[in-house]
């Protein structure tokens, strides 16, 4: 019985261990934002972008097809977020994806809380073959600006009010035709005023020459009280000599007095 356990616990070690050596020998891609040549990580599944136009860039060890759903609805976002399967994912339900892709609509990101498209590992805004330094691929998708399928409209950068969420997925097909996922990137768009390093900077500046004023106060204050200090000191030396030639004024009319009683 002990040896039948062993073999089982054994060949579920090896079971498990080359599905993991698979997934990790499977090709990866990851996502970052520019905007105003700032190259904008994504962090705790969040960028802060602020209301301009600016470039989804995907980056690849190799080439690959990414589905991807763009929204102000949160709720496919949040359910990615937090891990669920690929199906029970709102915009990821239909099996079949749509054949939309992501390049449809010139410099414009389309915004459907019901279906996911295509990314194809092919499509780009840039200039093609785009590497970077390790030598991965590099797709750019420009937005200027997004249109809203559910509205029927086209949104301008001015009017960005709602956050933007996005989550991209890559899979493969199994050996029955069913998408297995891979890897997936989720993030949300908060739009901002000020990146939050120039917050940062700004408030770092706004300390600085509190702290510059201040200092500058402080030391005009001690100026101040040197000077008081030394005109006290000057005005009691000056009470000092009146007082000492009054003295001296009244011992030498004391003295006269004396002389005139005399005579």
């Amino acid at each position: 019985m002990q040896n039948k356990t062993q073999i089982i616990i054994s060949g579920l070690m090896f079971f498990i261990l080359g599905f993991f050596v698979k997934v990790d020998a499977q090709e990866s891609f990851y996502v970052y934002f520019m905007q105003n040549g700032k190259r904008v990580n994504i962090k705790d599944s969040k960028v802060e972008l602020k209301k301009q136009i600016f470039d989804i860039y995907t980056e690849y060890t190799a080439p690959m097809d990414l589905l991807m759903n763009a929204g102000f609805d949160s709720k496919t976002w949040k359910a990615a977020k937090k891990g669920k399967l690929l199906y029970d994912l709102p915009a990821f339900k239909k099996k079949i994806m749509k054949k939309s892709t992501a390049f449809d609509f010139p410099n414009t990101l389309v915004l459907n809380p019901d279906a996911s498209y295509v990314w194809k590992k092919n499509q780009s805004d840039s200039a093609a073959n785009l590497k970077s330094e390790k030598g991965r691929k590099i797709n750019v998708k420009k937005v200027k600006n997004l249109y809203s399928v559910k509205d029927s409209m086209i949104i301008r950068p001015n009017d960005f009010n709602k956050n933007l969420c996005l989550v991209f997925i890559y899979t493969e097909k199994d050996r029955d035709g069913e998408r297995i996922e891979i890897q997936r990137e989720v993030v949300k768009i908060n739009w901002v005023k000020k990146y939050k390093e120039e917050t940062k900077s700004f408030e770092h500046k706004k300390k600085v020459t509190e702290k510059e004023k201040i200092r500058i106060a402080k030391q005009n204050l001690k100026r101040k009280q040197k000077l008081a200090a030394k005109e006290e000191k000057r005005l009691k030396k000056l009470e000092k000599e009146k007082q000492k030639k009054i003295q001296k004024g009244k011992k030498k009319a004391k003295k006269e007095s004396k002389k005139k009683n005399k005579e």
